[in-house]
């Protein structure tokens, strides 16, 4: 790293410690096939089981956070100078140390470089919806955070890896290091508040169904309500803000990882198949792709409860949807997500005609005759 930038990190400030444990990835096994669903499985991440124990405030320490040790958090996690989001490292790096953020992120789909890509497709909004440099770091910051859970503080020291993100879990988190947050980030009370409305809006599905109980503060709330709730503490103009702006978040959210390469796209519907797995929904790697087509369309549609949310809190606004937000995208984004979702239409198609148990031995082979099609039909070159 450079020494500007360096220098920017505010060497001088004491930054106070979170909360989590030791962590050390281990090697994650696939578990045991479960049995596959009749029709197309609902990959919403609220069907993952709940964990009935609740989370102790304080229960586990980190050791402090020094942040020139953070520069090894931009050189230590193999595999992410082949990313979109490869940039990015360096900024996470201002603010985690490296096995802090992998103890936040380590699941099999939400791991480390799920908030990397995710603060990178968000950055690729602030040109389109006029954000000034400093409300782009905003939303990049909250995006570094969105999914932050810290799993073993649920009923074992242990870390638990390869689980569903929570976002009831992320939020509680929050409130129990908000001084600590605020400092590495350098955000008053309402910036705060501003950020936890904005992951509130990453929630999926994002509906008016109470969550199951997880133990935090946020539980027998829907998303609806608890972004209500966040949103009702802001002033009116930034209400407005949030609104707008939050679903530029939760799309790229859910876009992300689907605006790089094919590659990438494939081995997130992977991860996330696994992670759906180790809390015991009943899907596998061949339903999961078969879904994703109609996950992709989908994407940056509900916003219907936004709408809503605007005219009860007085608003008369024009929220950004599902057309507005692809063509206000960086443009190399918006068309490697198209690429994609056109390839997964025909990698879908594929994977209908083999037997689900062939489909991880085949899929190499599935995802070139995707590519193929895909060329041929269009013309273009695959992603």
């Amino acid at each position: 790293m450079s020494a500007t930038m360096n220098e920017s990190w505010r060497m001088d400030l004491k930054i106070q410690p979170l909360q989590v444990s030791a962590y050390r990835p281990p090697t994650v096994t696939r578990p045991a096939a479960q049995t596959m669903a009749q029709e197309p499985v609902d990959l919403s991440l609220s069907t993952a089981q709940a964990d009935p124990k609740l989370i102790k405030p304080g229960q586990l320490q980190w050791s402090s956070f020094v942040q020139p040790q953070a520069e090894t958090l931009a050189k230590g996690l193999p595999g992410w100078e082949q990313t979109p989001a490869s940039g990015l490292a360096d900024l996470a790096a201002r603010y985690f140390s490296q096995s802090e953020f992998q103890a936040l992120n380590s699941g099999t789909y939400h791991n480390v470089e799920h908030p990397l890509v995710v603060a990178e497709a968000a950055g690729g909004f602030a040109q389109g919806l006029g954000w000034s440099p400093e409300r782009k770091l905003f939303i990049q910051q909250v995006a570094l955070l969105h999914d932050a859970d810290d799993r073993s503080q649920v009923g074992s020291e242990e870390a638990k890896v390869g689980t569903p993100a929570r976002a009831q879990v992320t939020l509680e988190w929050m409130d129990q290091q908000q001084e600590a947050l605020r400092e590495r980030f350098d955000w008053s009370p309402e910036q705060f508040t501003e950020a936890k409305a904005l992951i509130a809006r990453t929630d999926f599905p994002f509906d008016d169904k109470p969550k199951k109980p997880m133990g935090t503060r946020y539980d027998e709330q829907s998303p609806v309500q608890v972004y209500k709730d966040l949103l009702e503490q802001l002033p009116k103009e930034k209400q407005a803000q949030v609104l707008r702006d939050g679903l530029a978040l939760r799309f790229a959210d859910q876009a992300g990882f689907y605006a790089g390469s094919f590659d990438q796209a494939v081995q997130s519907v992977e991860g996330l198949a696994l992670e759906l797995q180790t809390v015991g929904v009943p899907t596998d790697l061949a339903s999961s792709l078969k879904f994703t087509p109609k996950f992709l369309v989908d994407v940056g549609k509900d916003t219907g409860f936004d709408r809503q949310l605007a005219g009860e809190l007085g608003h008369t606004l024009q929220l950004p949807g599902r057309d507005e937000l692809l063509s206000s995208w960086e443009p190399a984004m918006a068309q490697r997500f198209r690429s994609n979702s056109a390839q997964f239409d025909f990698l879908a198609q594929a994977v209908d005609s083999l037997p689900p148990q062939d489909v991880t031995a085949n899929l190499a082979s599935l995802k070139e005759s995707a590519r193929s099609v895909y060329r041929l039909t269009t013309g273009r070159t695959p992603s």
